[in-house]
């Protein structure tokens, strides 16, 4: 199963990209999650930014993000719903997790590396990890300026060992049925 997939360069404007997403950033320097879409388009940035049961719920932009290039890409990839920005503060991990939430359907991400670095990864993994035993694991180090297609739905987790460096994806998902 391919659980990342490099499509192409992101086909937006990187530069004002990354200073508009980078800008809104620094308003909420305690938080890691931000929604740029929701359910009203109403500037509720914290509203399904974790977990949510619903992610097709979240599909209207947040005004805050009209007329950007976070805009731009929400058009240009309209089968995505509930639009974040994600960040993985210097020397931090996500928990190990898996995004299986809708039953018989593969969690489909489409992740904008905003900013990166050399010591920040996606980690797959075989299985669930239990307190002994050995499994392989396989990991992804995307880079910025590029468009990946990335499958959540198995145990994966982010990871950022640099010690100075945050790590910023704006990321959309959609759901496939299996094959």
């Amino acid at each position: 199963m391919m659980r990342v997939e490099l499509l192409g360069r992101i086909n937006v404007d990187y530069e004002s990209l990354r200073c508009q997403t980078n800008e809104f950033r620094r308003m909420y320097p305690e938080e890691t999650q931000f929604c740029i879409t929701s359910k009203l388009g109403d500037n509720n940035f914290m509203e399904g930014a974790g977990k949510t049961s619903i992610p097709e719920d979240f599909i209207y932009l947040n005004t805050y993000f009209q007329d950007t290039e976070i805009a731009e890409l929400v058009k240009i990839y309209p089968e995505y719903c509930r639009w974040r920005i994600l960040c993985v503060k210097p020397r931090k991990t996500y928990s190990i997790h898996h995004d299986n939430w809708k039953p018989g359907y593969n969690n489909q991400r489409i992740h904008f590396p905003i900013e990166t670095n050399t010591d920040s990864f996606l980690v797959f993994y075989e299985e669930k990890l239990l307190d002994h035993g050995t499994q392989n694991i396989e990991y992804h180090n995307l880079k910025s300026k590029y468009v990946y297609l990335v499958n959540t739905t198995g145990y994966h987790t982010a990871v950022n060992y640099h010690p100075t460096s945050e790590r910023i994806h704006i990321v959309a998902e959609r759901f496939i049925p299996h094959e």
